[in-house]
């Protein structure tokens, strides 16, 4: 029987608490504007003290019942491998190597009485440590309440006292109540524990003088905190920030990881907005942080129990936004930017801006980036300025959002993922409380889960719903194939076709085309009709729908490729141009011609001439798009004979294919 070891109940009534012993240094700030200052205590640690009382995230107490916020997920992932094999083997054994770690940034955060990271410092009875502490020497009076000049701070667990003149400082906190966890350095500081623990913690008299330079942020007002940002609610989120501005430039990240952290990126900032801001949380709108494949720098999401990926969110607003970065000192480079900027976020009818108040990101530019008359700015611009940022995201939610979320929860085969997560409660329980955490608070949860479940509770709890999930994506149907919507190249052809129905049509056009909910319905026809199978048939060919298309014949593997992306896309945007057109004629689509039908060899005669480009754009466009799909060698495999040097052959067999496709998926 496995015995559950449980930590001891602490008493925060007790006259004598568990603080650690006085650390000793001096006092600093960063506070290079009026209303934001940073204080910090800088100090130098023994290796034994610095391994033993500085935590990693990965080492803070681990739970299922702890949910992530997406931006909290930045610093949870130690590279264990890369750490021993590179900073401990690589470095730090190599005998008589240079060795030196410049200085780790730790962050006290608050812990509620049973033991959880907290939002914010509490204070408790018995917090403030009497001064000077007996245990300590004589230096330490020179921090007690008698001597002069003195400022003293204690907040939640913590005690800081420094002298106004000297700088000198003193810090020290209660180890039940506070964590002190690296926001900057954890993969050095893992190093050290890692290095401390192959030696068992014993060192050599040349080894113990060595002493790690660390810097203490004391992020509390009564410590002389100050911020304005409305955007660092509580301790870890401030944390957060100062992480993301410490990192982001000291090392290439992945791209997923950019993605979460990117505060100034404007694609990165709508991904996010798209997504429920925690883990283990659904909601009616965002797309369930839980269902995402948001781990790794991977744009696929075919397999598995991924309903999307980040970096995939990425590419597709990306695409929907089209903002090159400007040359940063061409002033008419920039100017177009903003213009393009402007037109796809900004708001206004007849012309659509970027405000920051009452001025228009233009104006600002010119006015701080130029001067009159002259053609060269005098410094460079790259990327919308970061208070230009939060109206941007509010053009992209009241452009984008709404449409494209529609669309990537109510397609069919993505309701059908929402539908069985939520009936499973995977979305909330153990299924995404467990692959939320970090890979080392995983390897300690699975014994717990193991003494509930058995030895095979992997398969109980996370294996079973990914092959549920797995089989609504047709993964291993070996007859039909896979679901084309857990395609990117695919899903980024719908999302195509949605932007222009919902968001860069004609207003006037708005009506035929129909709305988001009309095109949703098309998806999900063709989808019940089997179409949208990667090796769906194609009645009376020897050759699948989607061949040519986007599937070799040979291999009948998958094409990825731009090239592809347009040719799915054209013959979409065909088929529900089709769709509409009957529509807006009052007919129904039929193998016979009549007042009230019409034939698909009709629509593809109307389509295809210079008088529907006005009506439905570029269709004259997609309609030879899909006919050189089938031209050249294609014609000749789809015939099983030569046409190489017949054109009008070549044609012939290429309409007929064409005609063969929109009848199957829309009769």
């Amino acid at each position: 029987m496995i015995m559950a070891i449980l930590p001891p109940v602490v008493n925060t009534q007790n006259q004598k608490r568990p603080y650690n012993m006085p650390l000793y240094g001096v006092r600093g700030e960063f506070s290079l504007s009026p209303t934001v200052v940073v204080p910090y205590f800088a100090c130098l640690m023994d290796l034994a003290r610095a391994t033993a009382e500085l935590k990693t995230h990965e080492e803070v107490s681990p739970s299922l019942e702890t949910v992530y916020s997406l931006v909290e997920l930045y610093q949870r992932q130690v590279d264990f491998d890369r750490v021993k094999r590179e900073i401990v083997d690589g470095y730090l054994r190599v005998p008589n190597k240079l060795k030196f770690f410049n200085s780790l940034t730790i962050a006290l955060l608050p812990k509620n009485a049973d033991g959880k990271v907290a939002q914010a410092f509490e204070d408790y009875p018995n917090n403030d440590p009497v001064v000077p502490d007996p245990l300590c020497g004589d230096f330490d009076g020179f921090f007690s309440p008698g001597q002069a000049g003195k400022i003293r701070a204690v907040f939640g667990g913590v005690q800081f006292i420094g002298t106004e003149t000297e700088n000198l400082a003193r810090l020290r906190w209660d180890t039940q109540r506070v964590d002190a966890v690296a926001v900057d350095g954890q993969h050095r500081l893992r190093a050290l524990k890692m290095w401390m623990e192959g030696k068992n913690h014993q060192l050599s008299d040349f080894e113990k003088p060595t002493r790690v330079p660390v810097l203490f942020l004391m992020l509390h007002e009564r410590a002389g905190f100050r911020t304005t940002s409305v955007q660092n609610v509580g301790i870890k989120s401030i944390a957060r920030e100062i992480f993301t501005d410490l990192n982001k430039n000291a090392k290439e990240v992945d791209l997923a990881t950019q993605i979460i952290l990117d505060d100034l990126s404007v694609e990165a900032c709508c991904v996010r907005s798209l997504v429920t801001p925690t883990t283990c949380t659904d909601d009616e709108v965002l797309l369930p942080l839980s269902l995402l494949r948001w781990q790794e720098a991977n744009a696929r999401f075919d397999q598995k129990y991924y309903l999307n990926s980040i970096v995939n969110l990425h590419l597709i607003v990306k695409d929907l936004l089209g903002l090159k970065s400007p040359s940063p000192m061409d002033k008419a480079d920039v100017l177009d930017f903003i213009r393009r900027a402007s037109q796809q976020l900004g708001i206004g009818k007849e012309k659509r801006e970027l405000l920051h108040g009452e001025v228009s990101l233009e104006k600002y530019y010119l006015q701080n980036y130029c001067e009159e008359g002259e053609d060269e700015p005098i410094a460079p611009f790259s990327t919308i300025p970061s208070h230009y940022l939060p109206p941007a995201l509010e053009g992209f939610k009241e452009r984008y959002a709404p449409w494209l979320l529609k669309l990537l929860k109510e397609f069919k085969p993505y309701s059908d993922i929402l539908d069985y997560a939520r009936s499973k409660g995977i979305i909330q329980g153990e299924f995404s409380q467990y692959l939320s955490q970090p890979e080392s608070h995983k390897a300690q949860l699975q014994k717990d889960l193991a003494h509930k479940y058995g030895e095979q509770w992997y398969q109980h709890v996370i294996d079973c719903h990914n092959s549920s999930i797995e089989k609504i994506k047709g993964v291993g149907d070996q007859e039909k194939g896979e679901d084309w919507a857990f395609k990117t190249i695919f899903q980024k052809s719908i999302v195509r076709l949605a932007n222009y129905i919902c968001n860069t049509s004609p207003i006037d056009a708005r009506a035929r085309l129909g709305s988001i909910e009309d095109y949703i319905d098309f998806l999900n026809r063709l989808h019940a009709k089997g179409v949208l199978r990667v090796h769906a048939e194609l009645p009376g060919s020897s050759y699948g729908l989607w061949v040519f298309i986007a599937v070799n014949y040979g291999g009948k593997k998958i094409k990825v490729a731009a090239s592809t992306e347009t040719r799915i896309q054209a013959l979409l945007s065909l088929l529900y141009y089709s769709v509409r057109y009957a529509k807006d004629q009052g007919k129904y689509i039929s193998t016979e011609a009549g007042d009230d039908k019409i034939t698909v060899k009709e629509l593809l005669k109307h389509l295809s001439s210079n008088s529907a480009t006005a009506t439905w754009q570029k269709a004259k466009d997609y309609f030879e798009v899909s006919i050189g799909t089938f031209m050249g060698a294609n014609a000749t495999v789809i015939a099983s004979k030569d046409l190489t040097n017949d054109e009008r052959a070549q044609e012939r067999v290429a309409r007929q294919r064409l005609e063969e496709i929109l009848a199957a998926a829309l009769l």
